[in-house]
């Protein structure tokens, strides 16, 4: 049986930022994962772990002037998205890959309606399309986001929507041209927990339907836990861990992805609060010369301290970065 090649893949991705006065930043080092068809991948790590980054350059949405170095590469289906230029970028942004930012309140323009925002990337990408299946491709993008009647709210503006709309019409915008990849940015961190729980229900039904591929990116396991099939661990612009959602949960092989496990909202019942993880990350020009997490590491030698640990398979599709894993 012929294996379908994944609609992205990312390998030895690194990347150098500017600083504002100058100086180089390596924000990601070495970055390698791969989103199958119809799959959805969870990237985990605390803010600045480098996960915004990554998506922004998935995206091509880095400005070029910020870039001081990168190397490896970036591939979506046929396409090597690093030698894109920005006019070729533009016909694949929106229509075959889309992304659905933190904050709609800052990403939706206030002074549009829900209709014309959603209708917006139609325009663009299909000038020939009349009004009327400008209006079907909205209208069943809003139902695909969740809205059970779209027609009351399509003439809305953004201050007129409740904060778990808003989240909505964010999806909606992503979905309309029917995209092959989503790259989803912290999509639920401003809504209550009942509304988190529904709205990636319904995004993680909407991948599956429409065999669209997702990349999911949160601070937060338990979410990510809720909609991922594979899970990524970033920290400090390195993958430190990946495989099957469910089995790295269960059985988490790096110190960090422990730490963050441990750091979850526990139930009532199981009597033990949250751990944070003492420390903070290191600064982009600060990273450790080994192991990036071994200033926090609970389990570090001396060893640790001295070169990046390699990668290493632990079966079942797993990989970990550390020389002491648990498991």
């Amino acid at each position: 049986m012929t294996t379908m090649p994944p609609l992205l893949s990312i390998s030895d991705y690194s990347l150098t930022l500017r600083g504002s006065d100058g100086r180089p930043l390596p924000v990601l080092q070495n970055v390698k994962l791969e989103i199958g068809r119809g799959r959805c991948v969870g990237i985990a790590g605390e803010s600045g772990s480098g996960k915004s980054v990554l998506a922004l350059s998935v995206m091509g949405l880095l400005p070029p002037a910020s870039i001081a170095s990168r190397s490896g590469s970036i591939r979506f289906a046929e396409l090597d998205l690093l030698a894109l230029d920005e006019d070729a970028y533009r016909t694949v942004r929106g229509s075959r890959m889309a992304m659905v930012f933190q904050e709609p309140m800052t990403a939706m323009n206030p002074l549009m309606t829900l209709f014309d925002q959603v209708s917006e990337t139609v325009s663009a990408h299909l000038p020939e399309a009349t009004q009327a299946d400008i209006k079907a491709r909205v209208i069943r993008a809003l139902q695909r986001a969740g809205f059970a009647d779209p027609e009351r709210f399509i003439s809305s503006f953004p201050h007129q929507l409740s904060g778990g709309m808003r989240q909505r019409a964010m999806l909606a915008m992503a979905l309309v041209m029917e995209p092959e990849l989503v790259i989803a940015d912290e999509p639920t961190t401003a809504l209550d927990a009942a509304l988190q729980i529904q709205l990636l229900g319904e995004l993680r039904k909407q991948v599956r339907a429409g065999g669209n591929s997702m990349m999911f990116i949160s601070h937060d396991l338990g979410v990510i836990r809720a909609v991922s099939d594979q899970l990524v661990v970033m920290y400090a612009g390195v993958v430190v861990e990946s495989g099957p959602t469910q089995d790295v949960m269960a059985r988490p092989a790096h110190p960090y992805t422990s730490a963050l496990i441990e750091a979850l909202p526990r139930l009532i019942i199981e009597k033990r609060l949250p751990r944070p993880i003492a420390g903070h990350l290191p600064a982009p020009d600060r990273k450790p010369a080994g192991c990036v997490f071994s200033d926090r590491c609970p389990k570090v030698q001396e060893s640790c301290r001295l070169t990046l640990p390699g990668v290493a398979g632990l079966g079942t599709g797993r990989q970990v970065r550390c020389l002491f894993p648990d498991g």
